[in-house]
């Protein structure tokens, strides 16, 4: 029988997940608090856990790293009486490990579908958070794009930043493009303007994620093209 603990501050809520659950073929326990939780997992193994997001002592968010700090491979998911909350702390739930998370206004069948999708290693997502999550999506590609089209970089400032995507030194930019070292520093000081940074190290960061990187492979300065032709 698959065993769950459920960790929620209000009682009266603690009791009816814990019904409902049961009478769906689960083995279930409650806590009203997550500060006992690392002794109790010295006792014990759950299958899952719904731990409530809004708790005085130790949020959900912090319990959850808390289980999963002693049980990386513990199944976490998250419960919530706020559906609003669930949008903007989806990304850093899925970061952190957390299995799920489902409301507390969600029917009885979708709790019970979000935990067997959790035991499945799956996600189930109600769908207004999988369209508000594609628009999001959407958004952020459409400003990366924007983003990308603000930075013009000639000919020589592309192939310099090809140069330090690879590694090499501004001595070593300077030989293989045939040009000096202080023209190369003049020209990185433009890239890093043009890129909104301040080091080479954040420049390859930028260019990776504005996804412009392949559009810099096998770029040459103009004076390395002229000598070759």
């Amino acid at each position: 029988m698959t065993s769950v603990l459920v960790i929620d501050d209000h009682a009266v809520v603690a009791s009816g997940t814990k019904t409902v659950l049961e009478n769906a073929g689960f083995k279930v326990e409650t806590e009203q608090s997550a500060k006992m939780i690392q002794a109790i997992l010295q006792e014990r193994n759950y299958d899952l856990f719904l731990v409530d997001l809004n708790m005085p002592d130790m949020d959900g968010m912090a319990t959850a790293d808390l289980i999963l700090d002693l049980d990386p491979d513990a199944k976490v998911i998250i419960y919530t009486g706020y559906e609003t909350e669930i949008e903007p702390l989806f990304a850093s739930m899925i970061q952190r490990g957390i299995a799920g998370v489902v409301s507390k206004s969600a029917s009885i069948d979708s709790l019970i579908a979000a935990l067997h999708a959790a035991l499945r290693d799956e996600v189930l997502l109600p769908i207004w958070l999988f369209q508000r999550l594609q628009i999001a999506d959407a958004a952020r590609a459409d400003a990366a794009r924007m983003e990308r089209a603000k930075v013009h970089l000639n000919q020589n400032e592309r192939a310099i930043l090809a140069a330090v995507m690879r590694g090499e030194t501004n001595r070593e930019i300077a030989q293989n493009l045939l040009i000096g070292q202080r023209t190369v520093e003049k020209h990185l000081t433009g890239i890093f303007r043009k890129l909104g940074v301040h080091s080479r190290i954040e420049a390859v960061e930028k260019v990776n994620e504005l996804g412009i990187g392949s559009g810099l492979h096998g770029a040459k300065s103009i004076r390395q093209e002229k000598t070759n032709s």
